[in-house]
């Protein structure tokens, strides 16, 4: 009986791997290590979080700037650029006292998300075969997984010794960008015979585009809001050592399912993969509003986790299908408004903390996740 191969390209690996540090180290990684931020520099708990702001605000300079430099120079040097920013950002952070130091790492490794998720897409598009372009781009988008269960992890065994952490991090991604320069292909922008193709304002305001827009706004209100708060609302639910950590680690371990997010796209179509998806995603915040106990907490994070990096997993996707001519151009209009409503959400929500308790945030949010029931997948994979 004949073994069935699965196919995985480079280009993917690298992906995962680049991602695991840019997302895992860095984006979630932030979060986890504020407590020991918060002792090491001295500072406060809203000062930490203007830095995540000036973060934030970095990662859409570069997706921006990925709209700008990609049609011209192509996807490679733009993926570089973010794996040594990232490197280099976590190196500056760890090795630094001083809080304006730190705060200009975090600044420049706050670049790396915007430059590089949707370089990959781009990437992917013009050098893999179409029958295995879905799995490549969710076995990249999985890469913030594998490194959110690696910081947790080594957050435990080294009990939160953030500097270590960090800088092994840094070693690590330059090890991931010194085979990204040596095996990252090159785009080509005619590979499949769509020279010319020219997209102007309106090409990116078409009804399916807009589905897209609108469900990445609302996946950025939900998914930050959610992030930002619940690590805080663990450690003060449970008095156990690193309970923080143990909850990432939980939640890591479910963003495994993004693996097999282009496969399930492939089999049930991209409606029923994204309803299920949503349903699943918004119990992962109601269950919290109904208990409060390990066992409810220890399900949030594992629901949370599977569907989140489900959903991140079909984003690269979902644009590709709407824009086959320039996947990388729509979905880092997607990744802006992902990012705005990144922003929105803690500030609106932190707003809400002051009327009432944690488990009423994660409620309201979670209601604003099933929203998007309403702007379904218009794709040609029904």
């Amino acid at each position: 009986m004949r073994k069935m191969e699965i196919e995985i390209p480079a280009i993917s690996i690298i992906g995962l791997l680049a991602l695991s540090v840019i997302f895992g180290w860095f984006r979630y990684g932030y979060g986890l290590l504020v407590p020991e931020f918060k002792q090491a520099f001295g500072v406060s708990a809203s000062t930490l979080g203007m830095i995540s702001s000036l973060s934030f605000v970095s990662f859409l300079a570069g997706v921006v700037a990925v709209l700008m430099i990609v049609s011209k120079f192509g996807s490679r040097p733009v993926i570089l650029i973010g794996i040594f920013a990232a490197s280099t950002g976590l190196l500056m952070a760890s090795l630094t006292s001083n809080p304006l130091i730190f705060t200009v790492g975090c600044v420049v490794a706050g670049l790396s998300p915007g430059l590089t998720w949707s370089s990959f897409s781009e990437n992917v598009n013009q050098n893999v075969k179409k029958t295995v372009q879905e799995r490549s781009l969710a076995v990249i988008s999985t890469g913030s997984t594998l490194g959110l269960i690696l910081i947790s992890t080594s957050y435990l065994f080294l009990d939160g010794q953030w500097r270590i952490i960090w800088i092994a991090g840094s070693v690590i991604g330059f090890m991931i960008f010194i085979w990204a320069f040596r095996s990252v292909p090159s785009s080509r922008q005619n590979r499949r015979g769509e020279e010319g193709v020219k997209l102007n304002a309106r090409s990116f305001l078409t009804k399916n585009a807009k589905s897209l827009y609108l469900a990445s706004l609302l996946f950025g209100i939900t998914e930050a809001t959610y992030w930002t708060y619940v690590a805080d609302f663990v450690k003060g639910n449970f008095f156990v050592d690193n309970s923080n950590a143990i909850f990432f680690l939980i939640t890591g371990l479910g963003g495994i399912a993004g693996l097999w997010a282009g496969d399930l796209i492939n089999k049930l179509g991209h409606k029923i993969c994204f309803v299920v998806t949503i349903l699943l995603y918004s119990i992962s915040m109601v269950v919290l509003f109904i208990s409060q106990s390990w066992l409810f907490v220890g399900m949030s994070g594992l629901l949370f986790g599977s569907t989140f990096m489900l959903y991140a997993a079909y984003l690269p996707i979902w644009s590709a299908e709407v824009f086959p001519g320039a996947p990388e151009k729509g979905f880092s209009v997607s990744v802006i408004l992902l990012n705005i409503g990144a922003i929105i959400g803690p500030a609106v929500f932190g707003g809400v903390l002051k009327f009432a308790g944690y488990e009423w945030v994660f409620l309201i949010i979670g209601l604003i996740a099933c929203l998007k029931m309403l702007v379904m997948p218009k794709t040609k994979q029904a």
